[in-house]
């Protein structure tokens, strides 16, 4: 496509402060093609659409596959409230688009009409598309900021994942071939299905949000989240249990959420968050449990980017399975900075409390964790890591007249490839590990697990 109709993309998307004058087309003059497609962009995003449309339909009388004509065409059906007008005829020209930018036009044109039709879910996808087929980095930080008005009133929002992982503890068993049990001074040998066991993870899941209503005080949503989780051994680990499968280890998690954000000032200063969830699991393909739980969290914004929070959640799960029920009480609290070269710094504490007639489940645990993102890219690549400590101590277990501590430190760093882009979407690699020392060698653990995802560039 040439510069004179590439510009017509720029008429129509770009508010220009130089837009020509319209009175020619009053004037008996001949106009070429090219001058009338500019015309008629001219006229569009100067306020009469009416003038755009006629002349684009000139020009598809003269030749009706005309893409330029057609996209300026759907614009201004659009703008004169002919939205299945305007929608019918962008797709006649996203099917006889033949370059990037003919695409490009297409797509926001299909994405203003839906959006203006109230169908924002469908115009965000034609805005991925959009940005897939910018012409140049302008264009594409065009349909970026559509894509983010779009978002934001949109009443639904819906995010999908994906990730394969291999680990090399499947199962979260214990890390020893041998472990001491009952106080007594000899090894007992363990089962292959009590010994951690290797392969791939595979993680599917969606969420998806309605808000219900917002205002300049408050935002209420309702979350539905659906997530599974299965795995297929390695060949050591069918040595060690030839017996189990991969499916023997997969959890499944649904859940239904009521979010309130909202003000406990005046200002913006103080922004909270309310929380009631209840969900339902399955492990390996069986009911497991039930649960409800309820958090409020408060936080304090002390500088751009920078906030202090705190919370409480109280959780009721309820046994669907050989496990007994259980009651859990979380504190949390920390900070996140906002560092002068805009990279992120966040430290934050976890206090639990679970009671339950199995020892298991009857804990005390403490967490401290701390997080880095870094504001610019390393060779293209952003990155994040963090790291937690955490401390569980039961006072009863059936293994020792001891209790049970357990001892556990985990790290994890995360790179996504910004220069890696499909509508949107960039590849995502975590790199994990984790470790559980405990005075019972039955709950002693590690895993190292490398994910490989996708996540939204915007």
């Amino acid at each position: 496509m040439n510069r004179s109709r590439k510009s017509i993309l720029a008429f129509l998307f770009v508010v220009s402060s130089a837009l020509s004058s319209t009175s020619a087309v009053s004037q008996e003059v001949n106009l070429t093609p090219t001058e009338m497609r500019t015309l008629a962009a001219n006229a569009v995003v100067s306020g009469a659409p009416q003038q755009g449309y006629q002349l684009a339909s000139a020009l598809l009388e003269r030749n009706p596959n005309d893409r330029e004509a057609l996209i300026i065409r759907a614009r201004a059906a659009r703008d004169l409230g002919r939205v299945d007008e305007a929608t019918s005829t962008a797709r006649k020209a996203w099917n006889g688009a033949s370059t990037p930018s003919e695409r490009f036009g297409a797509a926001m044109v299909m994405a203003q009409a839906l959006s203006t039709s109230g169908a924002k879910t469908r115009a965000q996808l034609w805005l991925r598309r959009a940005a897939q087929n910018a012409p140049n980095e302008n264009f594409k930080d065009i349909a970026i900021r559509d894509f983010r008005y779009v978002q934001r009133t949109n009443p639904w929002s819906t995010e999908l994942s994906f990730a394969a992982a291999p680990s090399s503890n499947v199962n979260n068993d214990s890390a020893r071939s041998t472990t001491r049990l009952f106080d007594l001074p000899f090894e007992f040998q363990l089962s292959g299905t009590a010994r951690a066991l290797s392969g791939i993870q595979y993680n599917a899941g969606f969420a998806t949000r309605y808000r219900v209503s917002e205002s300049q005080r408050s935002q209420n949503d309702l979350l539905f989240r659906f997530d599974h989780r299965t795995y297929t051994l390695s060949s050591e680990a069918k040595l060690l249990a030839p017996t189990a499968k991969g499916s023997d280890f997969a959890f499944t998690s649904a859940s239904l959420s009521y979010i309130r954000r909202g003000f406990t000032g005046s200002g913006i200063d103080l922004p909270n968050q309310f929380e009631f969830t209840g969900g339902r699991t399955w492990y390996a393909q069986q009911p497991f449990m039930q649960y409800a739980r309820i958090g409020f969290t408060q936080n304090y914004v002390f500088a751009p980017g920078s906030f202090v929070f705190g919370g409480v959640s109280a959780e009721r799960q309820q046994s669907l399975s050989a496990r007994q029920d259980a009651d859990s009480l979380s504190l949390n609290t920390g900070v996140r900075f906002s560092l002068a070269n805009k990279d992120r710094l966040t430290f934050s504490v976890n206090a639990k409390r679970s009671q339950s007639l199995d020892v298991n489940l009857d804990y005390d645990q403490l967490t401290l964790s701390a997080r880095y993102a870094l504001a610019q890219p390393i060779a293209g690549v952003s990155v994040d890591f963090g790291i937690s400590l955490g401390q569980k101590n039961h006072d009863l277990s059936r293994f020792s007249r001891f209790g049970r501590q357990d001892k556990t430190a985990s790290f994890d760093v995360t790179g996504v490839f910004n220069q890696i882009e499909l509508y949107g979407f960039s590849p995502s690699v975590t790199l994990s590990a984790r470790q559980t020392n405990s005075n019972i060698g039955l709950f002693e653990t590690r895993d190292f697990g490398l994910r490989v995802g996708i996540q939204s560039a915007f």
